[in-house]
């Protein structure tokens, strides 16, 4: 397949470069700041076979449009697209309203419509943050009722997704190409820890000045994890054996340029190896989906344990055996918070059992938060020591 992702050079967006390309697929990463191959993190094996980012202003419409119509051709079809890119911090969307919606809602809409006009498949990545987080489990058909700018922008990106679904350039293919992919926070390899909202705790932990913080001790947020690897990868993964059943249920698709491998690819494990190292005979077998089973047009991908941040700091911190005096646990109700520039919802799990249930992938977890950062800070101590 020719896969073309978007944000490329963020968390997410390097583990689904990475792992379609070790699927064999023909990757073509996008990004507007970096350069050279699409690397994951330094902690990863070499990159060097990793296609190089291709620069693209998505906020330019004209220039995304006409490099999106060069990628299709007599020999080639952009099959899928994965869109990774976003403003994922709420407090910067609050700060430049206007720039956030033009690339959270105005460029979704832009690669929507020319999902429609082409025929590939869209991924669209959104978050937990379009509920009020007052009445979890959330399940897709939910109605979503965002509190801050950015969750109503990322609503507002679905919508325009959703509505691509309605119609169709191509008789008979109208609700078939593109999906909502909600999924929580996400945590990972990283080349700087503010990259996530977890990571970050390292740094927090690892501050020794004397400075203390408060840390959410009643808010849940909920986190998707893998075997030896990320929430990030996780989502990648999940990203890859999504377009297996969605392709497959698409007779257009099936009269492209190596339709043959897009009908082949089995739905695999979501949580079978590792990122570094490809499945060896002690991996779980794939888990093969029933590709007559079309996507539904939103999908939850979570990790059904929750953690408060605080929680999360404390975990992290045990395996770093560092003190975390410094630390201090905050009871308060987020929604009660003084002065907020941005109103967070407290429980946003997302429920996968109409995924499991209907579409048979299952996000059970083989590895989760715990034993993932456990040998995330046994590296880091020794990269240290």
């Amino acid at each position: 397949m020719k896969v073309i992702i978007t944000g490329a050079s963020g968390v997410l967006g390097r583990a689904t470069t990475r792992y379609f390309h070790s699927q064999g697929d023909t990757v073509i990463p996008l990004s507007f700041t970096r350069s050279g191959p699409a690397n994951t993190s330094s902690a990863s094996s070499s990159s060097s076979s990793l296609p190089a980012y291709q620069k693209l202003d998505l906020l330019d419409f004209a220039a995304t449009r006409d490099f999106f119509h060069s990628q299709n051709n007599n020999d080639e079809h952009v099959d899928v697209i994965v869109h990774c890119a976003a403003e994922r911090r709420p407090d910067v969307a609050e700060q430049d309203p206007v720039r956030a919606e033009r690339l959270n809602k105005d460029v979704v809409e832009v690669i929507a419509g020319l999902a429609e006009e082409m025929g590939y498949l869209m991924i669209y990545v959104s978050t937990d943050y379009v509920f009020d987080g007052k009445s979890p489990p959330y399940k897709p058909a939910d109605a979503p009722n965002p509190l801050n700018l950015y969750g109503k922008l990322k609503e507002a990106g679905e919508q325009a997704v959703l509505a691509s679904r309605k119609s169709s350039k191509h008789a008979g293919q109208a609700g078939k190409r593109c999906i909502v992919l909600r999924v929580p926070l996400l945590y990972g390899e990283v080349e700087f820890n503010s990259e996530t909202a977890v990571n970050i705790f390292v740094d927090v932990i690892e501050d020794q000045s004397g400075k203390t913080y408060k840390s959410t001790y009643r808010e849940f947020p909920f986190f998707s994890t893998i075997t030896c690897i990320t929430s990030a990868y996780t989502c990648a993964v999940a990203c890859c054996s999504f377009s297996g059943p969605l392709c497959c249920t698409i007779p257009y698709m099936r009269g492209r340029r190596r339709a043959s491998n897009v009908r082949s690819r089995p739905c695999v494990s979501l949580f079978s190896h590792s990122p570094s190292a490809p499945a060896t005979a002690h991996d779980p077998p794939p888990s093969p989906t029933d590709h007559s089973k079309a996507l539904p047009p939103i999908v939850h991908f979570s990790s059904q344990k929750g953690l408060t941040k605080y929680e999360m700091t404390r975990l992290i911190a045990s395996f770093l055996q560092q003190p975390i005096e410094q630390v201090i646990p905050d009871t308060t109700d987020p929604a009660m918070l003084p002065n907020q520039t941005v109103q967070r919802p407290g429980n946003t799990q997302l429920s996968v059992r109409e995924l499991e249930d209907k579409v048979g992938i299952s996000a059970k977890e083989q590895k989760g938060f715990e034993a993932w950062w456990r040998e995330w800070a046994e590296r880091y101590r020794a990269e240290k020591a």
